[in-house]
């Protein structure tokens, strides 16, 4: 199926999967394992919350949460869910919960619990038919954070939360980036979007693949071009990620057309103000992309799973099949991810 632009507790079955790797001294240990979840739907959405916590969503309002490192999970109702399509979720603060719904009109909304799934509460609902929600993410504090969809006459979609999702506030009309006829964002996996140190970043894709850049939440907004291929409806960026203040790196590629291995990996230097080309990587459409502290970085995509531990150099192969979305606790040295068929997996380094 293509990206849209803009369970019950039971039994897992555990299989290892096989890495190839090129010799690197400094490569750490990498241990994957998939899981059965017995669950059918389709996961866009991932958080993880310390080693042990982790929550997965998608298709058919399914929310999944695991306590004991995905060794089982359990299925979490969210009322008048079963039509909607949850591409995001993110966990602010502990026990905060934050689901993100991607749809056309009404189909996109926010909804948030502060008991661990145990109520919901809608926080914020598009009432426009032209509105489209992409992802959201917040700061370190949890505090702060942005959510971004598809443009309105013209304009990104944009709100903005001081209070750790609790309200949320359209940014002034005036403000927001005025986006080229055919420019957007990707529901993907919610992470065409990332906040680091105070900073926003928000990318697209279709007609140009661009890098939009807030320092003042969304109040004002500079914008960087990118080499990563676009030019039609599906491609672009689709992910978009930092391992430090300055070094970050931008995803993507044509969708439509996933064996296409060049054009796919942009880089920054300067704190995402300029992107580079990386013509010596060659790297099939992705997905997502999520650092995994210091140099290493996770990338995924129905094409497969690939790291990289010299901040996207050069690329290992993951051989445990497409994954949709990723995310990783660095401290914990642990990702989850998430796809198809309500699979899923978790990385350790």
């Amino acid at each position: 199926m293509m990206f849209m632009h803009s369970v019950r507790c039971v039994a897992l079955v555990w299989v290892s999967c096989g890495i190839s790797t090129h010799v690197i001294a400094t490569t750490p240990e990498t241990k994957v394992r998939e899981l059965t979840t017995g669950t059918e739907a389709s996961l866009r959405g991932v958080a993880v919350a310390g080693e042990k916590e982790a929550w997965v969503s998608g298709s058919a309002g399914t929310v999944m949460r695991t306590t004991d490192a995905g060794k089982s999970w359990f299925r979490v109702p969210v009322p008048d869910s079963d039509e909607l399509d949850f591409r995001d979720v993110e966990i602010p603060a502990s026990g905060t919960v934050l689901l993100m719904a991607a749809g056309p009109g009404r189909a996109s909304k926010l909804m948030r619990s502060v008991d661990s799934g145990k109520s919901w509460t809608v926080v914020l609902q598009n009432t426009n038919p032209d509105g489209f929600f992409d992802g959201i993410d917040f700061d370190k504090s949890g505090q702060h954070g942005l959510l971004y969809g598809d443009p309105i006459n013209g304009r990104l979609d944009l709100y903005v939360t001081h209070d750790g999702g609790a309200t949320w506030k359209p940014t002034p009309l005036e403000s927001r980036p005025v986006l080229q006829k055919g420019e957007y964002g990707f529901a993907a996996s919610g992470t065409g979007i990332t906040i680091r140190n105070s900073v926003t970043y928000v990318a697209t894709g279709g007609a140009s693949a661009r890098v939009w850049r807030s320092t003042d939440w969304g109040q004002s907004w500079e914008v960087a071009s990118t080499p990563i291929r676009a030019g039609n409806e599906s491609s672009g960026i689709f992910s978009i990620g930092f391992l430090d203040a300055n070094l970050g790196l931008a995803v993507g590629g044509n969708y439509s057309r996933p064996e296409l291995n060049e054009g796919n990996l942009a880089r920054s230097s300067d704190g995402g103000k300029t992107w580079i080309a990386q013509p010596a990587v060659k790297l099939d459409h992705k997905a997502c992309l999520r650092p995994l502290g210091g140099e290493g970085v996770l990338v995924c995509g129905r094409t497969g799973v690939n790291v990289s531990w010299d901040s996207g150099k050069e690329w290992d192969l993951i051989e445990c099949g497409g994954y949709f979305t990723v995310d990783a606790d660095v401290d914990a040295r642990i990702a989850y991810l998430a796809g198809s068929d309500g699979r899923v997996a978790t990385l350790q380094w």
